[in-house]
């Protein structure tokens, strides 16, 4: 048979993006390096995060499948953030490494994608429509539409110290033939990096003086289709940095690859490597360490927050100083990764290059940082690859409904200048893009997109069915001649309090997460309201001038970084400052509000 979508590379985009192919209705070919480690969690051996966990609900809405997977090899799972209000809770599991990649590869079978083995080293036919790869066997293998989800692997140079090598990752081979096509195919390009942690034998650790991290028991699931709560099945621990190990730095920083003028390339600012903190925040030391286990029992730990591109005997100078790590064995260094990914301005909505009519771009080719990003990039690339070949309206998501369309109006609109990690406060309409109405919030672009599966739309509409009768009948009680959506709204009120106050008796799972949706969604409605006004009024004032603002700092209400890159453009108007990547909605948000304060007329 022939093929008709072709997904280059193996990685979380890559995943998602085959299935979704496949579900759209294409028959569909991943090609990938290394059969064993797809999806393979190079870094950080977690899903989800604030924000991240809440667009691993959609990608289940979605009918992707990292939240399965997520659920079935979780060995801890915590709520992040809440300190906060639930609207902006992070949902994150700690994962078996092993048993995830294996669980990825499944589902790929169980959804009939044919995998190949092998690396892409050239693309077929002219740069407006592709016909085929090249495989470096010298194999042709020809589709109608491709998804190049290559993660860093497109000419990815590792740098630890003053050793360089090619690589996407530890172990394995870099795309340089590829990246070197894409290149004289004259599509603009970029450069970016990231890094990774040392990685330390369990048993050579003395966890006595150590902070155990504990596993937050609120019966929580990715997946709609997981039957119960993730249960906790590892230990995580805490350490913080002294004072000697910001020393060992301070004075090692020529040895390191990201200071010793070897790298020149954008990192992500909000996972920034251990010498960037130490040389950023010189006064400050304590930094969080977080010691995480690669797998069930698993005789590596990995340690988050000590990203370094330092020669090994700086590392283990380094791995040492920490409180209990004082004998402690490396089993893996750390290192930096340079890599090839799109200038903004390439690609569509869609995730389609727009110079070509079938190829499209997923992860962090596009230029985002995390697995979370990449799945659910990937998914949408894959989606409207398949769409396309069918001869289907390709979709484009809302950022007024879902994450997924924040990221992507963010990452064409206004594009990124350093790897895009997506953030609660990129939205302005944070508080109804929560993780407990994923599933509602994403079903009608799910079903336009055509990656739900039936089964799954029925489970949706029975949800549904539960949702409205129960919304029924809070709206019609009272409590001391209250109505209940009253109470609903004071903060102190919890979904648990509601249960109680109309004697609902919410005995499992899906229960629970319908009071608590049917809870927020009357909690957040006014604030929700005021957000689609907000979003309108912005709109309105697109073409105010900002001139007259000579210096952002008298803005307190927006960011540091919003201040630093609207200081430095200078934009000429609110919709010149949408444009500039540092600026989020929330500050556009404020910039409105202090025009309107300030009586800005829009001929100013």
């Amino acid at each position: 048979m022939k093929n008709r979508v072709l997904v280059i590379g193996g990685g979380h985009a890559g995943v998602e993006a085959a299935i979704a192919s496949a579900a759209v209705g294409c028959r569909t070919t991943l090609v990938t390096p290394d059969v064993s480690r797809i999806s393979l969690m190079s870094c950080n051996p977690a899903i989800g995060g604030i924000a991240k966990g809440t667009l691993v609900r959609e990608i289940d809405g979605l009918g992707g499948v990292a939240a399965e997977s997520a659920d079935n090899t979780a060995l801890q799972f915590r709520m992040l953030n809440t300190k906060k209000g639930p609207a902006v809770w992070g949902p994150r599991v700690q994962s078996d490494v092993n048993e995830y990649c294996l669980s990825q590869r499944e589902k790929l079978e169980k959804a009939g994608v044919n995998i190949v083995q092998g690396l892409v080293t050239k693309l077929m036919g002219p740069r407006k429509r592709i016909t085929g790869v090249v495989l470096g066997n010298g194999k042709e293998i020809n589709a109608e539409a491709f998804v190049l989800a290559t993660g860093t692997f497109l000419d990815g140079m590792l740098h630890r110290g003053k050793t360089a090598w090619p690589g996407g990752r530890r172990g394995d081979v870099s795309a340089v033939a590829l990246e070197k096509d894409i290149r004289e195919r004259m599509f603009h390009v970029k450069r970016f990096k990231t890094g990774t942690s040392p990685r330390v034998l369990r048993n050579s650790i003395d966890t006595s003086c150590l902070q155990k991290q504990i596993s937050h028991d609120m019966q929580f699931r990715f997946s709609w289709a997981s039957r119960g709560g993730i249960k906790n099945r590892e230990t995580c621990w805490v350490t913080r940095t002294t004072g000697e190990t910001e020393e060992i730095v301070k004075k090692s920083l020529k040895k390191s690859a990201l200071y010793s003028g070897r790298i020149h390339s954008k990192g992500p600012r909000y996972c920034p490597s251990f010498e960037d903190k130490v040389t950023k925040f010189p006064d400050r030391t304590g930094h969080p360490i977080h010691i995480e286990p690669m797998g069930l029992s698993s005789r590596v730990m990995y340690l988050n927050g000590l990203s370094t591109s330092m020669p090994e005997e700086i590392q283990q100078e380094i791995v040492r100083s920490l409180p209990g790590f004082k004998n402690a064995v490396i089993s893996a260094y750390g290192y930096t990764v340079e890599y090839t990914c799109f200038e903004t301005g390439e690609f569509e909505k869609t995730l389609r290059l727009k110079e070509t009519d079938n190829l499209y771009v997923s992860g962090q080719i596009l230029g985002t940082s995390g697995y979370e990003e990449a799945a659910a990039t990937g998914l949408l690339a894959g989606a409207n690859a398949a769409r396309r070949v069918l001869g289907l309206e390709e979709r484009i998501p809302d950022r007024m409904n879902s994450y997924l369309g924040v990221m992507v109006d963010d990452l064409v609109t206004r594009g990124t200048d350093e790897p895009y990690r997506l953030f609660s406060s990129r939205s302005e309409n944070r508080l109804n893009l929560r993780q407990d109405n994923a599933d509602r919030r994403v079903f009608a672009f799910a079903v336009a997109l055509g990656t739900l599966s039936q089964k799954k739309q029925t489970e949706y509409r029975a949800r549904e069915e539960k949702y409205n009768q129960l919304r029924h009948e809070l709206l019609s009680r009272r409590f001391k001649g209250k109505s209940i959506q009253d109470i609903c709204k004071r903060p102190e009120v919890s979904p648990v309090d509601v249960s109680e106050l109309i004697g609902y008796n919410a005995s499992n799972i899906d229960d629970r997460e319908t009071v608590t949706t049917l809870v927020l969604d009357l909690k957040y409605a006014g604030y929700v309201k005021r957000a689609e006004k907000r979003h309108k009024v912005r709109k309105r004032y697109s073409d105010v001038s900002l001139l007259h603002i000579i210096d952002y700092n008298v803005v307190d209400t927006i960011t540091i970084e919003a201040r630093e890159a609207l200081n430095k453009r200078k934009p000429e108007t609110l919709s010149d400052a949408e444009a500039i990547p540092a600026v989020r909605q929330a500050d556009l948000d404020a910039l409105v509000l202090y025009l309107m304060k300030h009586s800005v007329s829009r001929e100013t």
